[in-house]
């Protein structure tokens, strides 16, 4: 896949573009965006190029990325929420954008279950669970929640922030597992990565394609993956149910939105489009190669995915006495 510096992808997947009724009227001439809160390199963005790229041959137009960052990814939501609703506009919001940040921040300026209508979810992306072997000598997850039992707050883990992905699985892993450790704030996967590698955290629920990389080089000990199946990208890696802790199941997940008020024709069709992009084996191969998975829920079941994941975050938001900043 080769990306222009503007973002615009000129390498696609080869699936035949969908015609229907309504072709001619939309998106005849129009190019496409798909809009990222979060910088480009970033795991939301590499979900994004690659939807972006079996998009722009399944629907027959140009489409871009647009990297609208920071806040937490809010600042591109809210972008995305304004924009015209037709069709033209999609937004890439994973999970932290869709369900935590109304739970962990005052004043966001979009909704995401108003403003926003789900055109798929697309994949999943597990966290890993890595140690720093020179320091913290555990060799499975049950080695360290003893570790954590024996020596209570004497652990510490690397988070993003709070109610970043890294700390809501160090929140859940702790409940679970009965003990209790430290956090220690980092800002973005790289310093906390590097915290790990210098010894000055115990543990981290890091990104895959990180911490795949770490891993084989022997840099830091795999313990489990946060999916619930095995991870391409590390095979004789558990799972956390394999690993001991079955009640342990979340998903950071990706889905693909319009602007709300999108008409239905074109609603229709941009769901068909994303149906076969992520039932390509192309998207499969390219998702498995940056450490993801893909990850679809149907069009129907769509609006109560979203509200149970909703309700589950938010239990555990409660659980980490969290408060909206």
């Amino acid at each position: 896949m080769r990306i222009t510096r503007r973002g615009l992808l000129v390498a696609g997947l080869a699936m035949p573009a969908i015609r229907s009724a309504g072709a001619q009227e939309w998106p005849a001439g129009r190019t496409l965006r798909v809009i990222v809160g979060y910088p480009a390199g970033g795991p939301t963005d590499l979900v994004a190029r690659l939807v972006a790229e079996g998009l722009r041959e399944a629907i027959g137009a140009p489409v871009i990325v647009e990297n609208r960052g920071g806040a937490r990814g809010s600042i591109g939501a809210a972008v995305a929420a304004r924009a015209e609703p037709d069709g033209t506009t999609l937004w890439l919001g994973p999970v932290q954008t869709q369900v935590l940040n109304p739970l962990l921040m005052r004043n966001i300026t979009y909704d995401p279950l108003k403003d926003f209508v789900g055109i798929g979810t697309v994949a999943a992306l597990p966290n890993v669970l890595v140690v720093n072997p020179s320091t913290l000598n555990v060799d499975s997850v049950q080695e360290l929640i003893a570790r954590g039992k024996r020596e209570p707050n004497e652990l510490t883990y690397g988070t993003y922030g709070p109610g970043s992905s890294p700390h809501m699985f160090a929140v859940v892993l702790q409940k679970v597992g009965g003990f209790e450790a430290l956090q220690v704030p980092y800002q973005g996967s790289a310093p906390a990565s590097n915290a790990l590698l210098s010894g000055e955290i115990s543990f981290l629920f890091d990104n895959i394609t990180t911490a795949a990389a770490q891993a084989q080089g022997g840099k830091v000990r795999a313990l489990a993956v946060t999916s619930q199946t095995r991870s391409p990208a590390l095979p004789d890696v558990p799972t956390m149910a394999e690993a001991g802790l079955p009640g342990f199941d979340l998903n950071f997940w990706f889905a693909l939105y319009a602007p709300a008020r999108v008409p239905q024709p074109i609603l229709d069709r941009l769901r068909a489009a994303l149906d076969r992009v992520v039932a390509s084996p192309e998207f499969v191969r390219q998702l498995a190669a940056r450490g993801a998975m893909p990850f679809v829920v149907p069009a129907t079941d769509l609006q109560g995915f979203f509200a149970t994941e909703a309700r589950n975050w938010a239990a555990l938001v409660r659980d980490a006495g969290l408060q909206p900043e």
